[in-house]
């Protein structure tokens, strides 16, 4: 009597496979950085199914990010519309199988999907409350996708695509925090707070460099008439407008931000007296060539000015407190008040310690 020994090969492959599986599902979920997670699955998706080229499409807020894998390297870039393939099988919502050598139509596909030895390409959309947070298109090479395959690759590809859309959606709600906290909600300009910290790292900045720095205060002359005549959606609508010509004049090393009502502060560095004088009749200009339109009032149009001051480092540099600095450029706003608006002011230089010493030490010398 003869015994045929029983074939464990094929089972210990499988478990091999399954394995592999179970590995890169931990080792992914340990890095938070889609690039390594997309490094790692490049180079470890082989060893439990035939995958020889992929790609993912996930939102990235207004833009999608596209993550495409061959040749064990994965190359990560952002798009602004889906591509007509990924958008074709995104608006499928059900997973397609596509034979080449069926001759299935491959129309659009990406090139890395469909190239030499490509035989099958799987594409699987991951779907959460109606939404498509993710497309997943997978290309097996030489032979099909095997049953063990199918099922490897539905269970990896909905893991994965769910960590990096967690990891966007995290990132996203973090800037959103973010730019809640610093930015004004109304014109999206910096807030007062902000503005003022700004304005003390760049002053700090400035006196290591020695560069001069310069500040603008800026005021909408008899903003409250607009608030009183048309309504508080008119005096929005002209902060807004406001803020938006202000920004468009704004160069590189400017920084802008709401600093209260209908004040704005705007920070220059590196800045002298002489530019920050040309750049305040830049924004004056802006405001007073163009009447503004009202959407809020029947399409009204109206003609605002601004009054500005602007105060320098100058020759005090060293001496000057964020508080001073910006007590001068108030002072010098007040004043274009008074002198009947709709121009700028530019503050006189603060004598400060430093230089009232040396103007003791020389008159000594002198006497």
């Amino acid at each position: 009597m003869s015994f045929t020994s029983p074939n464990t090969e094929q089972p210990m492959l499988h478990l091999v496979r399954y394995e592999a599986l179970f590995k890169l599902i931990d080792d992914i979920q340990e890095f938070d950085d889609v690039v390594a997670i997309t490094k790692k699955v490049a180079t470890q998706w082989k060893y439990f199914a035939n995958v020889a080229a992929w790609r993912l499409v996930v939102p990235n807020g207004k833009v999608y990010k596209v993550i495409d894998g061959v040749r064990g390297e994965a190359h990560i870039h952002n798009v602004a519309a889906m591509s007509a393939w990924d958008q074709y099988h995104c608006d499928l919502r059900r997973p397609h199988l596509i034979h080449l050598n069926q001759g299935d139509n491959t129309v659009d596909a990406p090139e890395h999907l469909t190239g030499k030895g490509i035989v099958d390409v799987m594409v699987l959309p991951f779907t959460r409350q109606g939404e498509c947070i993710g497309l997943l298109s997978v290309a097996a090479r030489n032979e099909p996708f095997s049953e063990l395959d199918n099922k490897f690759i539905r269970i990896f590809g909905k893991h994965l695509t769910d960590r990096i859309a967690g990891i966007i959606l995290r990132r996203q709600t973090h800037r959103l925090l973010i730019e809640k906290a610093t930015h004004d909600a109304l014109t999206g300009l910096l807030n007062r707070g902000t503005i003022v910290d700004w304005l003390s790292s760049k002053l700090s900045l400035a006196k290591r460099s020695s560069a001069p720095l310069s500040v603008i205060l800026v005021d909408i002359d008899f903003f409250k008439h607009v608030n009183d005549r048309y309504g508080h959606p008119a005096g929005d609508a002209v902060l807004q407008q406001v803020a938006q010509r202000l920004q468009d004049q704004t160069r590189d090393g400017d920084s802008l931000g709401r600093y209260g009502g209908e004040e704005f502060l705007v920070v220059l560095s590196p800045c002298d007296e002489d530019a920050v004088r040309l750049t305040a009749e830049r924004f004056r200009l802006a405001i007073a060539q163009h009447p503004f339109r009202l959407s809020t009032a029947s399409g009204l149009e109206l003609n605002l000015t601004i009054s500005l001051g602007t105060a320098c480092t100058a020759d005090d540099l060293q001496d000057m407190s964020v508080e001073a600095l910006l007590k001068l450029a108030d002072d010098a706003l007040y004043e274009s008040k008074a002198r009947g608006r709709n121009c700028l002011t530019a503050a006189a230089p603060r004598r400060g310690p430093t230089a009232e010493v040396a103007d003791l030490l020389a008159a000594k010398q002198v006497v």
